[in-house]
Formats: structure tokens, sequence, C-alpha cells
């Protein structure tokens, strides 16, 4: 590795910071220690100067208690006892001072134990001799100079060991002074070591230091221009407190040029401002307390708002963090991403009720859905597939082979044979087969399925459906369609049987009442003849049943003689038809131009017939009776029916008249066959022409409704498909 990389290496400033911070300590301790040392010799010299002066003042006040004895003994002084007092005390304050000193020296402190004895004894010498002082006993001058004797013996051995003591000081304090010496020769040497180690160890950290700044001013300006052309827009804020110490605002301390971006607010005029003056939606929108929070707690958060600036809708997400004493607040225009994340939510939202409303489909058309990947051998299975072979969704693994244990032995074979066919083809292959549900339950199971290529994979998607009601219905409208064949089979022998066979006995039975009106009339009574006219006009009526029964039966929904038709030409059939009903009746009809269509004539002619004769027939008894006829076009939503419309425009065709009417609660029994709203005796008919004029209508998938009021008459609606 180059030395340059070592040297400009952080980990290696670190092991060099340690290394001469454990250098430093170490050299301090040593210096620390010899200075303490020094200090020490220098105190234990300054001791034994100390211990010396005492000596010499301890002894020295014995010496003159020695002079002031004798000097007492030779002039007979008086005053020798308050002088002795004095130097006693003055003694034994340099004895207790000697004490203090030699503590640390037991040699010393056994010679001061020896003096103190000593002491004691001459103590105990002085006070015989002062006794003495002034008696006049013969022996007195004996005991005196016993006790002087005495005195002179304990002098001695004071000076003795003052001697010992003067030596053994004088051997301490050259030793001490050899130690003292020594430390004040390395001491400096030390300091002088320390004090270049230190000043290499400052040069080293000064340099250090000095590439730092460089380095820090590099980056800072590096930062700077990254915040100056950030896309965020940066903020520092200084919070602003009451005299309880609470938040109350903001200043703006910093912030970049992206304000005037977004905000249109030039820097200089925010910088120095309150927040609140500047931007007060901070308070509602929750940025503010964010803020507050931040400063209380240390906490860093987000939040994304709403804003307005020159009438221009934008998102911004600030993310608040706590920088000393106040909150810097990073700031990005997320407007798109907005955009984008609400777009992506409806577009879930879409999705997830698209998928809701699939799966609810499923489960109301009873089908289920799969998808195999031929090439990987594995199955996708619908939550609604599992269920209609009445498992759990996800009760067993979606495979192929799992989902054929439950299909009939017998249709096992055919679904292979069908997936063969489906691998080879490209268009969608239905098959129908048989299983068995979880409860044994037989079930029918009708599937289409198509192989499809994606990404370059082949892949299977396939529809179930259980068609078990559709082939139960199947097999009912089977046998109800056979039944029917038979009903119209027996209707079309009944329908011979009433056009000969009971049209034959009732034409006999009119040319025999014929003949009797023409011979025996007038034998008869008029009690008889009114017998004879409603025979008569029973057998007309039977006549007419018949005929119009004839005509119901044999309109069907047969479209093979559908042709163009005129209804206007139609209209004037019947009206030459009826003329002389219309003439009797003195009715007048009103029509327009009515379309041409495509249906059967006859029974197109037969509509207007028996809707016309309708209106005759019920005709007004006050007033002129007067038919209107009216056509107009209308879109299938206007037609006021609850029925399946097919075609998109109708011909709506109106015939109204000023009749009887009749009440509007049976506007739909009039269409019913054999429906009658008036006695027989009242109105002639067979309850069966409004009947057969809906068969019409219907035949031509039209629709047809009335709308009457009594006394006010009756308005047909008729609509036809174009």
């Amino acid at each position: 590795m180059d030395f340059r990389e070592i040297l400009s290496s952080t980990k290696s400033y670190k092991i060099a910071l340690v290394v001469a911070v454990a250098l430093l300590l170490l050299l301090s301790s040593i210096s620390y220690r010899q200075i303490n040392n020094m200090r020490k010799s220098s105190d234990l010299v300054s001791a034994s100067l100390m211990v010396d002066r005492e000596v010499n003042n301890l002894f020295s006040k014995f010496s003159l208690i020695e002079a002031a004895e004798y000097r007492s003994l030779l002039v007979n002084d008086s005053t020798f006892s308050e002088v002795y007092k004095k130097h006693k005390r003055e003694t034994e304050i340099s004895f207790l001072n000697l004490l203090e000193l030699t503590k640390d020296l037991p040699e010393q402190v056994q010679y001061l134990d020896t003096i103190g004895q000593w002491r004691d004894s001459l103590d105990l010498s002085i006070n015989k001799l002062n006794k003495y002082r002034g008696l006049l006993e013969d022996d007195i001058e004996a005991k005196v100079m016993v006790e002087v004797s005495k005195m002179a013996s304990i002098f001695l051995k004071l000076n003795t060991l003052r001697t010992g003591m003067s030596k053994r000081k004088e051997a301490l304090f050259k030793q001490r002074m050899v130690d003292y010496k020594t430390e004040t020769f390395f001491t400096p040497f030390i300091s002088l070591l320390l004090m270049l180690f230190s000043i290499l160890v400052f040069w080293l950290a000064f340099r250090k230091i000095n590439n730092s700044r460089k380095e820090l001013a590099g980056t800072q300006s590096f930062v700077e221009n990254i915040i100056t052309n950030s896309n965020n827009l940066i903020n520092y804020f200084e919070p602003v407190r009451d005299d309880k110490g609470k938040v109350i605002d903001f200043i703006f301390k910093y912030s970049n040029s992206k304000i005037e971006d977004i905000t249109g607010v030039p820097v200089e005029n925010i910088l120095g401002t309150r927040l609140t003056a500047s931007f007060p939606e901070t308070i509602t929108n929750g940025l503010f307390d964010m803020y507050v929070k931040c400063i209380e707690t240390g906490e860093s958060n987000d939040l994304t708002r709403r804003y307005i600036f020159n009438d221009t809708e934008v998102w911004l997400k600030s993310l608040v963090s706590k920088l000393e004493e106040g909150v810097n607040v990073t700031t990005s225009d997320v407007t798109q991403e907005k955009g984008k994340t609400d777009d992506l939510k409806k577009l879930n939202d879409t999705l997830f009720l698209k998928n809701t409303v699939l799966n609810n489909a499923e489960v109301i058309a009873k089908i289920g859905s799969f998808t195999r990947y031929s090439e990987m051998g594995t199955t996708d299975m619908s939550d609604n597939l599992y269920r209609l072979i009445g498992c759990e969704p996800g009760e067993f693994k979606p495979d192929f082979e799992n989902y054929m244990t439950f299909v009939h032995p017998e249709d096992v074979q055919e679904i292979e044979k069908s997936l063969v066919k489906n691998l080879e083809s490209k268009e969608i292959f239905e098959t129908s087969y048989r299983v068995f549900t979880k409860n044994g339950k037989l079930r029918h199971f009708k599937s289409a399925t198509l192989m499809i290529v994606e990404n370059g994979n082949k892949k299977m998607v396939g529809v179930v459906q259980d068609i078990t009601q559709s082939v139960k219905k199947d097999k009912k409208l089977e046998r109800k369609n056979k039944a029917l064949i038979r009903t119209n089979d027996e209707l079309a022998s009944f329908n011979r049987v009433v056009s000969h066979d009971l049209q034959e006995p009732l034409r006999k039975i009119q040319m025999f009442i014929s003949l009797l009106s023409e011979t025996e009339r007038t034998n008869l009574s008029d009690k008889g003849v009114t017998f004879f006219d409603k025979i008569d006009d029973s057998a007309g009526r039977m006549q007419l049943l018949i005929k119009n029964l004839l005509t119901y039966s044999r309109i069907d929904d047969s479209h093979e003689d559908f042709q163009e038709i005129d209804l206007n030409k139609k209209l004037e059939k019947v009206e030459d038809n009826l003329s002389e009903r219309i003439k009797e009746s003195n009715i007048s009809i009103v029509k327009k131009n009515l379309p041409i269509i495509n249906g059967i004539p006859f029974q197109m002619e037969q509509l207007f017939n028996n809707l016309l004769s309708n209106a005759i027939k019920y005709r007004s008894k006050t007033e002129k009776a007067k038919i209107l006829i009216d056509v107009t076009t209308v879109h299938k939503d206007q037609i006021p029916l609850p029925y399946k419309k097919p075609a998109k425009n109708y011909h709506k065709i109106i015939i109204s008249d000023n009749g009887i009417g009749f009440d509007q609660e049976n506007a739909e029994k009039i269409f019913e066959i054999f429906e009658r709203l008036h006695q027989k005796n009242e109105y002639s008919g067979t309850g069966v022409g409004l009947a057969i004029c809906k068969k019409i209508v219907d035949n031509h998938h039209g629709f047809i409704h009335a709308t009457s009021e009594l006394g006010k008459g009756t308005t047909f609606y008729i609509y036809l498909p174009l």
C-alpha cells in the first residue's frame, strides 16, 4: 500500500491519535512523578533543616535552664522559678514540634523518647532543688549537692543525645540532598522531552485540522451547491417562545432558492419572517403542530398536505427533523406522484370492484375459471370452481389430477381427448361432462377452453359452468315439447271437428229454423215466437263463436307469410266491408296516412276490422260517434310497457273513439279470451275479438294496450316494429 494512502487514511489518524495520547499520558505521568519526587525531596530537605533548627532550639532551652539553675545557686536568685516555667513551656513546644517533624523517622523518635525521659528526670530534680531552697536544715547542703550532681549528669546525657541526633540528622540530610540533586537533574530533561513531544503532536494535529478544514470547506461548498440546486425545498426554522417557554411561532433562518419556484416568493422576502405570517395555512393543516412536536420530543416525522400558490394546486411532502435548537424541514413537490397515487388508487378500487363483481358473477352464474400452464404443469383455480364441486377454496392443490378425481369415470376419457384436441386448436373448445361433488351429488358441467401464448409460454384458460339445472330444464322442455306436439295435433283435430263436424249440424239447425220460420211461424203463439227467435239468435251466436275460435286458433307466430303491407289499403277494405254499419251508425272516421309494414295481410285486416267493429258497437248514444286514427314513430324507450323490446324504433298507431268506454282497471282483462265487460243481452259478442287483436300484434312482435274512462271513450295503442 502507498505510504501516502496510509497517512491519508482516517484509520491511520485514529491509531496515531491513540498512540500520541498514550505517549503524552505516559510522559506526563513520568514528568508528574519526577516533579512530585522533586517536591518530596525538597520537602524532606526542608524538614531536615526544620528538625535541625528545632533540635538546636530545644537544646538551647536546656542550656538556658542549666545556666539559670547554676546562677540561682550561686547568687541565690529567687526569680529562677518563673524563668524555669517559661523555659519549660518553650521546651515542651519545641519537643512537640520535633515529635511532629520526626514522626516518620523511627531512630529520631527513639532519641526523643529518651530525651523526654531525661527531661522528666530534670524536672524532678529542679522541683526538689526549688523545695530545698530557703530551708535551714543541717543536711540541706548535702541534699542540694546530690541533686546538683544529678542535674549535671542529666545535662551530660542530654548533650550526648543531642550529639547522636545531630549525627543522624546530618547523615539523613546528606542523603536527602543527594536525592534532591538527582531529581533536579532528571526533571528538566523529562519536562523538555514532554514539551518537544507535545509540540510534535500539536503540529501533527494542526496539520490534520488544517487539512480537515480545507476538506470541510470543500464539502460545505459542495453541500451548499447541492442544497442550492436541489429539487427539494430546504428550510431551517428557529422557535419563538413566550415568557413561559412555550413555542408560539417559528422564524425563517434559512431557505434555498426552491421556495421561489414553488411559492413565487423570493428568498430574501422570506428570511427573518415568521412562519404563521408568511404561511398561515400551516396552523390549520397540522404542519405547525408537527414542528412543535419535533422541538419538544426530537422525533422526526413527515406530512403531505395540499396548498394553493398562484391559483395552482400543489401537493407538498415535508420531512421534519430537529437540528440543534431548531427544526430542519426538507419539502418535496409530490403533485405528480399524488396524481399518480390517486389514479392508482382509483385503478385499484376499480380493479377491486371488478374482481368483486366477477367473483359475485361467478357465484350467481354458477361458473368457475381456471388457468393451466401446460409447460410448467401447474393450474390455478378460481374460488367458485372449488365451490362448484362442494369444496372450500384452496381445500386441495389445484392441479389437473386432483380435479379429475371428481369427474364421472365414464367422462374421464372424453375430457382427456378434448384436452389433446384443444392443444392443437386455436379456437374455443367446448366440452360437457359430469362430476361427483364432495358430498356425492351428480352435477353436469360445461367447459369452454382456449389455448393462448403469453410471453412465449403456452397456457390454457377455461370457464366451467354448472349446467345441471339447464340439463334438467332441457329434459323437462323436451317432455313439454312432446306434450305440446300432442296438444297441437289434438288442437288440429279439434279445428277439423269445429270447422266441419260442429258446423255441419249447426248449419242444419239454422236451415230447419229457416224452414220452420217460413211454414210454421204464423201458427205459433206469441210466447212460442219469442222462444223461436231466441233459438235462432243462439244458433247465430254459436256460428259466430265457432268462426272466431277458428280465427284465433289459426293465428300462429310463423313468419313464412310475412310480406309488405300497405296498411292504408287494408283499412280501406275494412271500411268498405263495414260501410253499411258505419252509415247506419252515422259514425265519422278521421285518419292519417298509415305506414307500410312487413306482416300477414289477412291478420292485419282482421286487426282493423275487430277494432273498428268494437268502436261502432260501443259507440256513444248521446253524441255523434267518431273514430280518430293517428300514427307516429317512437323510440323503444318511449313505449310505457314492461316488455322486452327487440326493435329500436316502432310505428305507434292510435285508434280512439268517444264511445261508452270502460273502467281502466279492466284494461288488461279485455284482451283475454271469452272476457266480456257487458251482459250478452246488452251488447252482442263472444269475448274473442280483442283476444284475436292481441294475438295478431304479438305475432308481429309488437305491443297493444288500451286506456279508457267510462263515458268518455277508449284509445287503443298499437306498436309495430319498423
